[in-house]
């Protein structure tokens, strides 16, 4: 299940590539990295399809659905100066496998490199995740200081050599920890 935090306001971004808001509890900013705002290696249509999918009531985004690669490589950054200094984050991806999934017998690699810190890098597996669910794989968590110059990079990966399918990545989500 996707955590939904208090928001007092929404804004698009990137024609509806990215969202930000605010929690109401202590003004701090989190953000929202829809797929189309995300580098697919191989993103193009031989491999990947771009859906339209209703993310609100009103709101249309992209998401990505992996046709079959061998090579997986999903990435995104965004600027540590665009976060609330003092805040603690955390870095997910949501994503969803079709019923029809295959090839995830590999765990996938998870990681996250915050400037200054020890790059985060672990292995999850899809093997027992549910089928035709949103879920979300939890990269780790950092603290946005005051002045922080460069970006917080994030990535899901799996380079085994091995034909996969059926993934859908909606977003990359860094949201304060409450």
């Amino acid at each position: 299940m996707v955590k939904k935090a208090l928001k007092t306001e929404e804004l698009f971004f990137e024609h509806k590539r990215k969202k930000k808001w605010f929690d109401k509890k202590d003004g701090s900013c989190g953000f929202m990295l829809y797929a189309r705002s995300l580098f697919v290696t191989l993103g193009h249509l031989q491999y990947w399809s771009w859906n339209s999918f209703k993310d609100t009531d009103d709101d249309n985004i992209e998401v990505a659905k992996l046709m079959s690669v061998c090579w997986l490589d999903v990435r995104g950054k965004l600027a540590m100066s665009e976060l609330s200094a003092g805040v603690t984050y955390e870095c997910v991806y949501v994503i969803k496998l079709t019923k029809s999934a295959s090839g995830w017998e590999l765990p996938l690699m998870l990681r996250l490199n915050v400037p200054g810190e020890e790059t985060k890098i672990r292995q999850f597996s899809l093997l027992m995740k549910p089928r035709g669910e949103w879920f979300e794989l939890n990269l780790g968590t950092f603290q946005a200081k005051a002045n922080e110059i460069g970006e917080v990079c994030f990535d899901i990966f799996e380079h085994g050599g091995h034909w996969k399918t059926g993934l859908i990545i909606k977003a990359a989500i860094i949201r304060p920890k409450h």
